[in-house]
């Protein structure tokens, strides 16, 4: 297995990767190869390397906190955003639900280079500022009418989380679930210019 991960350093198929095998309760395979990360220098990978999750948010977070809400009856699937949101100017999204906004048919699209314009902005109004970018973004398609995966849905269900539970994602899912099932290396970068934490650290 080693030289399997090795080989796909070698053609790029990933710039490193941590591999564990276990079998019967105990370990039989732990090995690192390449780097953690390129740029601006190359740094090796090692055993306790923390990964970003990126896009498995949507899963790991965002997705079960809108699932505790609905099972403690804070939230239901198919309310409107209005009735979620009611002091929000939401526009022509107003109708959307939640129910859309996690199947990704909501009619949004796909993503949008928002950090570009973001950058220029001071960090205490980027949220605010997403919110109303996405707001005002055009459908690409009627929504219930299609599908396309967005991350500007998921974006939206954090404003739906933070408003139905009082507590950032981070804070709730850190409550909920992270917490509860011992998951010391599983968390929310502190800001997002938080430089990637380096291997050995818990948070």
């Amino acid at each position: 297995m080693l030289e399997l991960l090795e080989r796909a350093v070698k053609t790029g198929v990933f710039p490193g990767a941590v591999a564990l095998v276990a079998q019967g309760g105990k370990i039989v395979f732990f090995e690192h190869v390449g780097y953690r990360w390129l740029l601006p220098e190359c740094v090796s990978m090692a055993r306790d390397t923390i990964f970003d999750l990126a896009s498995l948010t949507k899963v790991l977070a965002t997705t079960p906190a809108i699932m505790k809400l609905v099972d403690e009856e804070k939230l239901t699937l198919d309310q409107s955003l209005a009735e979620v949101l009611p002091r929000a100017a939401l526009g022509d999204k107003r109708d959307l639900t939640p129910r859309l906004l996690l199947s990704h048919s909501a009619g949004l699209v796909d993503w949008k280079p928002f950090y570009e314009k973001l950058r220029d902005h001071p960090l205490k109004d980027r949220k605010r500022l997403l919110r109303e970018w996405i707001i005002e973004e055009p459908f690409a398609y009627e929504p219930g009418k299609g599908n396309l995966y967005s991350d500007l849905g998921f974006m939206l269900l954090e404003w739906v989380i933070e408003e139905k539970s009082g507590q950032t994602v981070p804070e709730y899912v850190q409550e909920y679930f992270y917490g509860p099932l011992g998951l010391k290396r599983t968390f929310f970068s502190p800001t997002p210019l938080s430089p990637p934490a380096r291997g050995g650290e818990e948070k």
